[in-house]
C-alpha cells in the first residue's frame, strides 16, 4: 500500500475543521494516538528515511513499516501495517533484536473523511497543531492522481503548497 500524505501545520483548527466540513468532509471521531519509535540494527533510518512504530490507538495496537518518501512533494511512502495483540510484548521483541526506542510521539487526532481521502487534525505534544491529508494507493500508477486530488482540497483551504512539511513528527521533534 502506498500512503499519499501531505500534512501542514496551522494555526486555527476550529476553522480548518469548519472548511472541512464545507468542502463536503464529515467528522469520524477523535482519537489518542502514541508512537513509539525504534532506530534499525544495520542502519539508521534518519538516513534511510524509513521508519518502524508500534502505535497505540486507544488501545489497539499497530506494527507500521514506512519506506522511503517517493517524491519531492509529499510525504508519500510505501506503508507496511500490523495489527499486534501485545504493544509492551512487540517492544520487547524489538529491543532484545538490538533496535533502539526513541522517545514517543503522542497526539489527539480528529478525523475526517470524505470518499477515500482522510483529514486528520492533529494536535502533537510540544509541536503543534497540523493537519494531514492522506489517500491510500494500491501502484504508483494511481499515487500522482491522488497527490493532485490532495493537493487540490489544499488550495480549496487556501493553504499554499509552501506550506507542506516533509518531516515526519519524529524530526520536527529532532529525535531519532
Amino acid at each position: 500500500m502506498i500512503e499519499v500524505e501531505i500534512k501542514v501545520k496551522i494555526n486555527n483548527k476550529e476553522e480548518i475543521s469548519k472548511k472541512l466540513e464545507e468542502l463536503g468532509f464529515k467528522y469520524i471521531k477523535r482519537k489518542f494516538q502514541e508512537d513509539i519509535y525504534f532506530n534499525g540494527i544495520d542502519r539508521d533510518f534518519k538516513k534511510t528515511d524509513e521508519a518502524l512504530r508500534i502505535r497505540d490507538e486507544d488501545g489497539n495496537f499497530f506494527i507500521t513499516y514506512k519506506g522511503p518518501k517517493l517524491d519531492n512533494i509529499s510525504k508519500t511512502r510505501e506503508e507496511i501495517e500490523v495489527k499486534i495483540e501485545d504493544k509492551e510484548k512487540m517492544r520487547k521483541i524489538l529491543k532484545k533484536l538490538g533496535f533502539k526506542e526513541v522517545p514517543p510521539i503522542r497526539k489527539i487526532r480528529e478525523i475526517y473523511k470524505k470518499g477515500d481521502i482522510e483529514a486528520s487534525i492533529d494536535e502533537v505534544d510540544s509541536l503543534g497543531i497540523f493537519l494531514e491529508l492522506e489517500k491510500s494507493v494500491k501502484s504508483m500508477e494511481e499515487k500522482d492522481n491522488a497527490l493532485a486530488e490532495i493537493l487540490n482540497i489544499l488550495k480549496a483551504l487556501n493553504i499554499s503548497n509552501d506550506n507542506i512539511i516533509r518531516k515526519s513528527y519524529l524530526e520536527l521533534r529532532g529525535s531519532q
